[in-house]
């Protein structure tokens, strides 16, 4: 997937070559058709810094690299066809439009699942010796949500924060396991963090929009989710859902023992009383999800 070989080279292009890019996972659409010469003064770059790209990606000459983002656009439509298919009745008001674009984002995201990447950011983080997670802003509501359901089933989980994170970092083992979360807005301090975390060799993941955001420039794992603005509000429905198959990813590398954490959990939250009333069906102890499919 050329978003993924971006991703993985950006570090290593010049800044003219990062620069166009980012043009071609952002513009897909324009970019499919653009001659060389035509992209490099869209960019803003030399036609030669443009063929220096395509070679640098690895591929065999400009049309080669043209091909790919072809591609990339040709999935990108598939996508928003099938989209449709699951489409229902026209939004009947602007509640309706905000629950339909969650769900067109859902869609998106289950007909482009990274299971891959997801499972290894799994096995990932249960071989970490800490795991620091970055998210500010409102994605700091999404970091907190990994950070809490990491922490029942490891211990050497933390969520950072603004006041000592540069700190935290800088002591970090280098087995340390660094996750960042941001959307536009990418926020200044989470992109700084991964980019520290890196200089410093520990393991970097990112869960962002898209290739080209400034957190997969830092990150070896990149998990990427649609991000919806509504209105002024952020909609987090797709990267909550990505977050959980993440949480999922990690808790089956436990096998059988994420049973038994979960019930001595729960017997020490009916202990000291942290929920009300009655077991209820949800409880952790009784989860019934079959790990090994």
């Amino acid at each position: 997937m050329l978003g993924k070989l971006i991703a993985e080279k950006m570090e290593d292009l010049t800044p003219g070559q990062q620069k166009t890019a980012r043009f071609l996972l952002e513009n897909s659409k324009e970019a499919a058709f653009l001659t060389a010469s035509q992209l490099g003064e869209k960019v803003g770059v030399s036609e030669s810094t443009v063929i220096r790209l395509a070679s640098a990606l690895g591929f065999d000459g400009y049309p080669a690299l043209r091909m790919a983002v072809q591609d990339l656009l040709m999935e990108r439509l598939t996508t928003l066809e099938r989209i449709r298919e699951y489409s229902g009745k026209e939004a009947k008001s602007l509640f309706h439009k905000a629950i339909k674009s969650d769900i067109d984002s859902l869609s998106w995201v289950q007909s482009t699942l990274d299971v891959k990447t997801i499972e290894r950011l799994g096995e990932e983080i249960a071989k970490a010796k800490s795991i620091l997670v970055v998210g500010h802003r409102s994605s700091r509501a999404l970091a907190y949500y990994l950070y809490h359901y990491l922490s029942w089933l490891f211990a050497n989980v933390e969520l950072l924060d603004i006041e000592t994170g540069i700190e935290k970092i800088t002591r970090a083992d280098e087995k340390t396991l660094v996750i960042g979360i941001s959307f536009p807005r990418y926020t200044t301090w989470t992109v700084n963090m991964l980019k520290y975390a890196k200089k410093r060799k520990l393991k970097v993941a990112a869960i962002t929009n898209d290739y080209s955001s400034p957190l997969a420039r830092s990150s070896e794992l990149v998990i990427t989710a649609p991000w919806n603005p509504l209105s002024f509000i952020d909609s987090f429905t797709a990267p909550i859902s990505i977050i959980n198959c993440i949480i999922l990813a990690a808790a089956r590398t436990l096998g059988d023992g994420v049973r038994d954490k979960l019930a001595k959990l729960e017997e020490i939250w009916k202990e000291t009383g942290v929920y009300q009333g009655k077991e209820q069906p949800g409880d952790a102890a009784k989860a019934t999800i079959d790990f090994k499919e």
